[in-house]
């Protein structure tokens, strides 16, 4: 197995163009890149924070997905100060790390650490992606994705707020109703979650984005230990990705879904339902 330092990381992520400041998405598969010299194997996530920490600074933030979709496939309850992060162990740290605030969102909530931990995570909206969420505000502050060990076409969750705005047909807002706490209170309200259709076995494949975005420069690549560091302008991902939705809208799946005629989201006339006239015109 591959074995990096400290300081072999926050090279990488200097050569990744990370500066201070910076708002980074962090997405992780730790072990591809290897262990990290004199460093104990419980204690390699804080030590890949205490690089990002000293690259981007104080100021700098620090966004992890701390994913709960055992809240959706299984009913469990959703503690905002408690649910673990169901999306690896660097995201669970986060989790864990004072001064950390996660956004309200029983199965895509989000974890900042750091000087805009507070503007981008508190008082998120009911719904995960679309206006005003964690991911318009890191867009909106130049924020980057940065994945560690895997590519970016299997780990940009961020194109799902990009996929939302092109308004693609695939997906629709499921309301989400279960158990939620924060605060020691129950949450007594509906969240919603832009969620694809199952029965038509919908799968992303962003290797064209990722090509797409190569092309125009817009990938930083640096080698560490056993895999590499990416990073994506979150600004270039929106321009790029909103561009092949814009010819196609299953740019960024594997093939386009067999809808069929007569189902959502292919139901054809309302006249049956309606009559001549909509109701909301006759009320």
């Amino acid at each position: 197995m591959e074995t990096v330092s400290i300081s072999d990381i926050v090279s990488a992520l200097r050569k990744a163009k990370l500066r201070s400041g910076d708002v980074v998405n962090v997405h992780s598969r730790l072990f591809a890149i290897g262990s990290v010299s004199n460093v104990p194997v419980s204690e390699i996530p804080k030590a890949y924070l205490r690089a990002f920490r000293e690259v981007i600074g104080d100021t700098g933030t620090v966004v992890a997905p701390t994913y709960t979709t055992s809240f959706g496939r299984f009913g469990t309850p959703f503690i905002l100060e408690e649910s673990p992060s169901e999306m690896g162990v660097f995201s669970e740290h986060v989790r864990r790390t004072p001064g950390a605030v996660r956004s309200l969102h029983p199965i895509q909530s989000l974890t900042a650490l750091g000087g805009r931990a507070e503007l981008l995570a508190t008082d998120h909206p009911t719904w995960n992606v679309g206006h005003d969420t964690i991911w318009d505000r890191m867009l909106q502050r130049g924020g980057k994705v940065v994945t560690l060990g895997l590519p970016p076409r299997e780990s940009m969750s961020f194109m799902h707020q990009v996929e939302f705005q092109a308004c693609v047909p695939y997906l629709y807002n499921k309301v989400l109703r279960g158990e939620v706490y924060a605060g020691g209170t129950q949450v007594c309200r509906d969240f919603l979650m832009a969620t694809r259709y199952l029965q038509y076995g919908i799968n992303y494949d962003l290797s064209q984005l990722e090509t797409d975005l190569t092309r125009m420069y817009a990938i930083e690549r640096v080698p560490l230990g056993g895999s590499w560091i990416w990073s994506v302008p979150m600004e270039a991902a929106f321009e790029v990705g909103l561009k092949g939705l814009r010819h196609d809208p299953y740019y960024l799946l594997q093939v386009a879904p067999s809808f069929v005629d007569g189902e959502a989201p292919v139901d054809g006339t309302t006249i049956d339902r309606e009559g001549v006239a909509p109701q909301y015109f006759l009320s």
